[in-house]
């Protein structure tokens, strides 16, 4: 009976003049989020591309400079002896300048399946070009002023991940919310259920047909992403396809349990959109402002005012200084100021180091406790994220992508221990009285970013979400009669 419901179904959708639209209009929206999805990926690979460009610009010019020197052509500018008339030529070789010159690149590689879904890649930023220039001129290149809340994106660029949970539940409505009630309001039901079929042949059928319809739109235009962006990770790939299907599919058993209720048709589409608002635009932000900590909107904001204040109190006269070299030398450089050597101690730059060393340590410590107040958010998110499997589903296809917020946060932290150790290459070279020959510049360590694995919010929500769909199918598609 399920199957010739099937087919009686798939020729009223195929006759369907409303139904042709509906499909035609999905397959326009999705192919518009690929577009969109795209287009910003580009840009990602585009803006490290030019990264890489003006890093490698700067190699050359370095290796020019070296080159000059060693051949005579060049002389660099004694900075113990010059007076300030003439040209200033610096010197790459020494510490105090050679920051300025020897530039390495910190790079966020594409996620799997960046192009399908955006998420924070939008918000901050994916490379730096690192020198031994203070940490909080560096992190804001490509930056917003201010950290913007990782989780507040449910209304950010329309990808194909928006696609997926925002316009296929919405068709999803608009096709099975009358479900059962038309059959019963136009006197069909008496006539079906005389053939031997139930509510939950019915209610089945349309489940395959119509939910099914949608699905296959979504997981063909996922199919397409993904050979247009060349991913090749097997279990990611899967793991995007089961999350649209089982996504989906709790949209379809959701609407099926509406239309199996007995409303009129009026009512059954009240309730389906009234779901569609609840689920997908107010329960999510309603979600993320109530689990938001304190906080988490400002961490760069008071890094910037934290380190701007170290400047002041460390400026502030002799006797600050004297307490900021203090400080340094015990808490950071272990080292003894007073015993310096006079060829690190020129003309106070000492006193610049040590200013510029406060500011790093309070700016990546700020950052870092602002990092560790978007991980507690978000495992309160993944806690409690499945009372709405929008906002679930949409984290856990975000994890998958390598999108998410954690991956960002990771990076981060990595930029901020490779400047500390690029920094403390100077620094080190400084105190040492030792130039940085062509050998320093061409034998220094590179970036080289540690991907984290598939995490467990790659899973949970979409674990949750297949949860909730049995709990609901089961519900929903009892056996009853159709005259119920």
């Amino acid at each position: 009976m399920i199957r010739a419901i099937i087919k009686l179904d798939c020729a009223l959708l195929f006759r369907s003049r409303a139904g042709w639209l509906l499909a035609v209009l999905l397959v326009a929206a999705a192919a518009l989020a690929l577009s969109s999805g795209l287009d910003w990926r580009e840009r990602y690979l585009g803006a490290a591309e030019n990264a890489r460009a003006q890093v490698a610009e700067d190699h050359d010019v370095l290796a020019g400079v070296y080159a000059d020197i060693e051949s005579g052509r060049r002389q660099p500018t004694n900075v113990d002896t010059f007076d300030g008339n003439g040209e200033f030529i610096p010197d790459p070789r020494d510490p105090y300048v050679a920051g300025f010159y020897h530039t390495q690149l910190a790079e966020l590689p594409a996620g799997p399946l960046l192009g399908l879904a955006t998420g924070s890649t939008e918000l901050r930023a994916t490379h730096h070009r690192i020198k031994s220039v203070p940490l909080n001129s560096l992190m804001q290149v490509g930056e917003p002023a201010e950290r913007v809340n990782p989780g507040a994106l449910a209304a950010g660029r329309f990808d194909l991940l928006a696609f997926i949970l925002y316009l296929c539940p919405l068709a999803l409505a608009l096709l099975l919310f009358d479900a059962t009630a038309r059959e019963r309001e136009g006197g069909l039901a008496p006539l079906l259920a005389g053939l031997g079929a139930s509510k939950r042949d019915l209610l089945v059928a349309r489940g395959l047909t119509r939910g099914g319809l949608i699905a296959a739109i979504a997981v063909s235009a996922s199919a397409v992403g993904i050979v247009l962006i060349g991913a090749t990770e097997p279990t990611v790939i899967f793991g995007w396809i089961m999350g649209t299907l089982v996504y989906l599919a709790f949209w379809t058993v959701l609407l099926l349990w509406v239309a199996s209720s007995g409303l009129a048709m009026v009512g059954a589409a009240a309730v389906a959109v009234g779901l569609w608002v609840m689920l997908m635009l107010l329960s999510p932000g309603l979600i993320e402002r109530t689990l938001r900590p304190d906080g988490l909107l400002e961490p760069r904001a008071l890094a910037d005012a934290a380190v701007r204040r170290v400047g002041r109190e460390t400026n502030a006269n002799p006797e600050a200084q004297a307490a900021a070299k203090a400080r340094v030398a015990r808490e950071y450089w272990k080292i003894d100021f007073a015993t310096a050597p006079a060829c690190a101690d020129r003309e106070g730059v000492l006193t610049e180091y040590v200013e510029r060393r406060l500011s790093d340590e309070t700016y990546s410590a700020a950052i870092r406790q602002g990092a560790a107040r978007e991980a507690m958010y978000d495992t309160r998110l993944d806690r409690w994220g499945w009372i709405s499997p929008a906002l679930g589903v949409r984290r856990s296809m975000e994890s998958l992508a390598g999108v998410d917020p954690a991956r960002q946060r990771l990076f981060e932290e990595q930029v901020i221990s490779y400047h500390a150790a690029w920094r403390n290459r100077i620094t080190d070279a400084l105190f040492a009285c030792r130039s940085l020959d062509r050998a320093a510049f061409d034998t220094a360590p590179r970036f080289a970013w540690r991907a984290p694995g598939i995490s467990n919010t790659a899973l949970i929500g979409i674990g949750s979400a297949a949860l909730l769909t049995l709990l609901i199918g089961v519900i929903a598609l009892r056996k009853r009669s159709l005259l119920d």
